[in-house]
């Protein structure tokens, strides 16, 4: 906890009131709303002022908070594991060792059948090669367009 000097403390106060009226309801698009409240929240506790002493606008309605206000709201909790992706690197990697004669274009049409959803290209294969190339692993070069 930082503590504000005597001519400091105002600029910060004012900064704060600023972030504060970064709301949905003046035209601020919600996840910066939501950024500028959460900023907010981390300049109270930085200097330790009070948070009672702000007027505090309600969390935007996204991703990012809850209908709740002020500094005390609580957050949504953060997913465990990864959070994003449907294994499809990790598909297109093994295929490529365990498939050395295919192309990078019959890899990426077999991952896309195996997985819903999926739009693996022959680029990505290939970048996905070169990455585990990168790594160390001793993968097969092939040529681009044949099958």
């Amino acid at each position: 906890m930082k503590k504000p000097s005597a001519r400091e403390l105002p600029l910060v106060k004012r900064r704060i009131e600023a972030l504060l009226e970064k709301t949905e309801a003046n035209g601020c698009p919600a996840g910066e709303a939501a950024a500028a409240l959460e900023k907010a929240e981390e300049l109270v506790a930085k200097y330790g002022l009070d948070p009672g002493a702000f007027r505090w606008p309600p969390r935007p309605s996204t991703q990012f908070g809850s209908a709740a206000s002020g500094p005390e709201a609580p957050r949504p909790p953060r997913a465990s594991g990864p959070s994003r992706g449907k294994g499809i690197g990790r598909l297109a990697e093994r295929l490529i060792i365990e498939h050395s004669d295919c192309t990078y274009a019959a890899i990426a049409a077999e991952v896309n059948r195996l997985i819903e959803g999926a739009r693996a290209s022959e680029k990505s294969v290939r970048w996905s090669a070169s990455r585990m190339r990168r790594r160390g692993e001793d993968i097969a070069n092939r040529r681009k367009n044949s099958d």
